[in-house]
């Protein structure tokens, strides 16, 4: 396993290159072994020894280079999709973790994005009264999964593909203007 060559080719790309899915535990395994026979080694200053110990450090420091380099990528992928209506799901390449750590970022910021736009338009008022539910809230179709949420209303919203709901006018409008939701025409 030779991981400054990994990093030297992630340097060389504003996109993630592909690793295997388990290539962290390749990584593991590979560090551990070295460790092990590093332990292993009768005189720990000798020159076998030295060369060993200097190339665990040196391959422990590419790999945490690395994890940052891909770090990064992720983060600016997750960002550029969390603004977009397509919120690609493309993990190819992509590490089980580094999926992981993707999906969470994506959610993260599609929710504090949401959050914050909330307070660029003017919030609905609560329901109270006789007032006409279809004026404050609107139903409306799911073109695609939208991550959790918290509504002007104080409720989490969880949406998926094909769902119909109720939601918070500001929020339909939001979801529209993202092609992320089509309006459904209620009959009065």
């Amino acid at each position: 396993m030779d991981l400054a060559n990994a990093l030297r080719e992630e340097r060389k790309s504003a996109e993630l290159q592909p690793l295997d899915e388990d290539f962290y535990q390749q990584v593991g395994t590979y560090l551990t072994g070295m460790g092990q026979e590093l332990s292993q080694i009768i005189d720990p200053f000798s020159v076998e020894a030295q060369i060993l110990q200097d190339t665990l450090k040196s391959e422990r420091s590419s790999l945490n280079k690395l994890i940052d380099q891909r770090i990064k990528k992720i983060v600016r992928r997750a960002l550029r999709n969390a603004r977009s209506a397509s919120r690609e799901e493309v993990f190819s390449g992509m590490t089980a973790e580094e999926t992981e750590i993707y999906r969470q970022m994506l959610s993260t910021i599609a929710l504090g994005r949401e959050s914050i736009l909330s307070h660029m338009t003017p919030t609905e008022r609560p329901l109270t009264g006789k007032k006409d539910i279809l004026r404050e809230y609107e139903v409306v179709r799911l073109l695609d999964d939208v991550p959790m949420f918290a509504g002007v209303d104080g409720k989490n919203y969880l949406l998926a593909r094909d769902d119909v709901v109720v939601l918070p006018a500001v929020h339909a409008r939001n979801l529209r203007n993202k092609n992320l939701a089509s309006e459904v025409k209620i009959q009065r």
